[in-house]
């Protein structure tokens, strides 16, 4: 079973540092900047949790509701485990492609069971620590402790992701059995994953509000607490008051559901590996075949491998949601992003509107990464595209190509309701179309080539190269350095002697040089290292 476990684990992180058994060896400047950024990452989440919880902490307290700074943070750690495994719980056990493999094999299903469920545990624990530990930091801070209360704690914290598990898990059985019955099962998973988000953003941007809401009326929410969610009501008596009743009947409250999720997938988990439910059936219609060309097939080849992946859309599309939804925004809201554009320039920053507009419709297009994992994604099937009677330009081309589709043409789309709402003059409206998608074009040529220097073909799961390889990393790291390095050269340095306007034209053409740079590469080295390419 430990063996089992160490595989689930790889399956779940591998990507960033470890690398492709045909790639080179990596640069220690290279895993140096990783490991860098993987601590930027996690700083960021604990100094976010800490400032939230540095906010909740001393008014609780002092309004005599430290209890209820606890349940929160049970309340916050339970949906955080349940939001970020409910979808790795739908892959890792009800749509596992190596399920048949493994029960061939002269393996215990309860052993193929267990250690796919402790590498989610493992998985939640890592989500935990970004609010656990920050919360009991804070609470250092503002409260006394004593060994009952950290040995309370420490129970706790083991204890917390159990139940959000137990909920995963049957959430994620009940997304595979209704989404294995129905044709569009992606648009219902994307339509979940956007809701997820949406939820996300709207209560983080309320936050404050929220915060001082829960202040104000200590009471009544707690009393909505104890009434409706009973165990985080436990928990919180627990951990702040040492009431060891309480504690006991938390602990029972969270281990209980894990131990029948538990015993009914045991009871269960052969049917549930090996049922091929199925979706519902095409009924064939006759139709004209039509020819296309070469680069267009593959074109469309590359489109419908995106659509037929949320994951791939959620996680390297998200520039264009952003851009339409500011677009939209910006219509109803245009005085209000106006007096904003005032108050920065109040600053010192004198930037027109539409320079403003186009420099954000640029910095959010660096967020669209789809062409970064475009080659890594062909995987075992790699050599298919490498028999195939046609130049190695045609499939990198298209790879290109189904980006400027994808985020390219939402970007021209975007760039017009925001030109079209803010009525600059012909040159500034010229810029606002044109730089915005001359950006999105030299990314989708800037994924591909970075891809070619660090692809990854031995993934288990498509979610690896797509949001977890290094490519992926680099692309964007890359195109964010850019888009600054324009606006920083132009603030501190040109802006005494260009005007802005005249810049955006200059930077406009050296884009365009860019894109024929890659191109040419493309075509010519992009093209051998491809060709040498072996999975």
């Amino acid at each position: 079973m430990t063996t089992l476990l160490r595989i689930n684990l790889q399956a779940l992180f591998t990507g960033l540092f470890m690398k492709s058994r045909s790639a080179k060896k990596r640069s220690p400047v290279v895993t140096v900047l990783i490991v860098l950024l993987a601590l930027y990452v996690i700083g960021t989440f604990f100094f976010m949790s800490g400032v939230l919880f540095q906010q909740l902490c001393a008014p609780l307290v002092y309004a005599g509701y430290g209890w209820l700074y606890f349940s929160l943070m049970g309340i916050t750690v339970f949906a955080l485990c349940f939001v970020g495994s409910i979808f790795a719980a739908q892959s890792q056990l009800f749509c596992a492609r190596d399920n048949d493999l493994l029960l061939s094999l002269p393996i215990r299903p309860f052993s193929i069971l267990i250690s796919r469920v402790l590498a989610l545990l493992l998985l939640d624990y890592l989500f935990e620590a970004f609010i656990v530990i920050p919360a009991g930091i804070i609470w250092v801070v503002y409260q006394p402790v004593t060994a009952v209360g950290i040995v309370f704690f420490v129970i706790a914290a083991l204890v917390l992701p159990l139940a959000a598990l137990a909920g995963a898990l049957f959430f994620a059985w009940l997304i595979a059995l209704v989404s294995s019955r129905l044709r569009n099962k992606n648009i219902i998973t994307i339509i979940l994953s956007f809701a997820f988000l949406a939820a996300y953003f709207w209560v983080y941007s309320n936050i404050s509000k929220y915060i001082l809401t829960l202040i104000q009326n200590g009471a009544q929410i707690g009393a909505a607490i104890q009434k409706a969610i009973f165990p985080a009501y436990h928990l919180g008596l627990a951990l702040a008051e040492g009431n060891i009743l309480c504690m006991l009947i938390f602990v029972i409250c969270a281990v209980a559901p894990f131990i029948l999720a538990l015993l009914i997938l045991s009871a269960n988990f052969i049917k549930i590996a090996t049922s091929n439910r199925g979706a519902v059936k095409i009924k064939y219609t006759e139709k004209t075949l039509k020819a296309t060309g070469v680069r267009m097939a593959f074109v469309k080849k590359e489109l419908r491998h995106f659509l037929s992946n949320p994951m791939y859309i959620m996680n390297s599309a998200l520039g264009v949601v952003f851009m339409l939804i500011g677009a939209v925004l910006f219509v109803f809201r245009r005085n209000l992003v106006l007096g904003y554009i005032v108050d920065l320039n109040s600053t010192g920053i004198e930037l027109s509107p539409a320079i403003l507009i186009c420099a954000a419709l640029c910095v959010v297009a660096a967020l669209n990464l789809v062409s970064a994992p475009s080659v890594s994604l062909e995987g075992k099937n790699l050599w298919i595209a490498k028999s195939l009677p046609v130049k190695a330009f045609d499939v990198l081309l298209a790879k290109a190509g189904m980006h400027i589709l994808v985020c390219g043409v939402p970007t021209l789309i975007a760039s017009l309701i925001f030109a079209l709402s803010l009525g600059p003059g012909a040159g500034q409206f010229v810029l606002i179309l044109l730089v915005p998608f001359l950006y999105t074009v030299l990314t989708a040529f800037f994924g591909v080539t970075i891809n070619l220097q660090f692809p990854k073909f031995d993934w288990i799961n498509e979610i690896q190269p797509i949001k977890q390889g290094l490519s992926t990393i680099v692309s964007m790291a890359g195109s964010f350095a850019l888009i600054a390095g324009m606006i920083v050269l132009y603030i501190f340095i040109l802006s005494p002697y260009i005007d802005a306007e005249t810049y955006m034209f200059m930077c406009a053409a050296l884009l365009v040089i860019l894109i024929a740079a890659l191109s040419m590469y493309l075509k010519t080295g992009g093209s051998r290292r491809f060709e040498a390419l072996d999975n």
